[in-house]
């Protein structure tokens, strides 16, 4: 079950990334995942026990997380923290913004499609440079260091646990002095997970539009790319 939990949710420990001085985070305390809504409350339990987690904070919009809620056990904190306070169309996972949503809605119309193309290394630059996302940021920063000195293990968590996690992992690791090529290599860690689902999407957004522009597109949408986390490093 482990193994089948860390694909569906993109998770993995923080524990074990070199740090500047020499050391490396510990394991145990810094949880990164995509939503826990995929999960049974009895599988979400299991979860929570298996690593230890006392905190979950919500990186998702108010309304992604009222559609798809967290299936917490009692006993473990969720805090809802999110990055953008409305719809980021390519980020954020509302039905009205979901991506497969609105492609299933325009599918006779690639010129729309192609029209809505998010440009991500905008959406990226503006999670770290806009002044209420970057408040928010710094925040739940401190609050996973305040959690790890009072040894609490924390799982921080978007939708697909790639962008909005992506960027709350860097920030914590430059904390730590990790160095930009080790921020990078975890951050990229998502494509082993990603790439078959994304496949998948887009295959089939191939056979529903038959264009092979928007299929590329989809593709992409749902991939970690390395220059994406360096323009948000370099904004930070």
């Amino acid at each position: 079950m482990r193994m089948f939990v860390k694909y569906r949710l993109n998770l993995r420990d923080l524990g074990g990334i070199a740090t500047a001085d020499g050391s490396c985070i510990p394991h145990g305390l810094f949880l990164r995942s995509g939503k826990l809504s995929v999960l049974t409350r009895k599988q979400c339990a299991r979860l929570c026990r298996t690593y230890n987690i006392r905190c979950v904070i919500d990186l998702r919009t108010e309304v992604e997380a009222a559609e798809f809620p967290d299936p917490l056990p009692d006993g473990v904190e969720y805090i809802s923290m999110p990055l953008f306070k409305g719809a980021a169309i390519g980020i954020t996972h509302e039905t009205g913004s979901d991506p497969m949503t609105i492609i299933r809605s325009l599918r006779r119309h690639p010129e729309r499609l192609k029209a809505m193309a998010p440009n991500f290394e905008e959406l990226y630059r503006r999670m770290v440079t806009d002044p209420g996302s970057r408040q928010q940021l710094d925040t739940i920063v401190a609050l996973l260091l305040e959690n790890k000195r009072n040894g609490r293990c924390t799982l921080f968590h978007c939708t697909a646990g790639k962008d909005r996690t992506g960027i709350v992992s860097m920030a914590l690791l430059r904390k730590f002095g990790v160095s930009d090529r080790n921020i990078i290599k975890d951050y990229l860690h998502t494509n082993r997970n990603a790439f078959l689902p994304a496949l998948g999407k887009s295959i089939g957004i191939f056979l529903m539009t038959g264009s092979i522009e928007i299929a590329r597109t989809v593709f992409k949408a749902y991939m970690a790319y390395r220059h994406l986390i360096e323009v948000a490093i370099s904004e930070y």
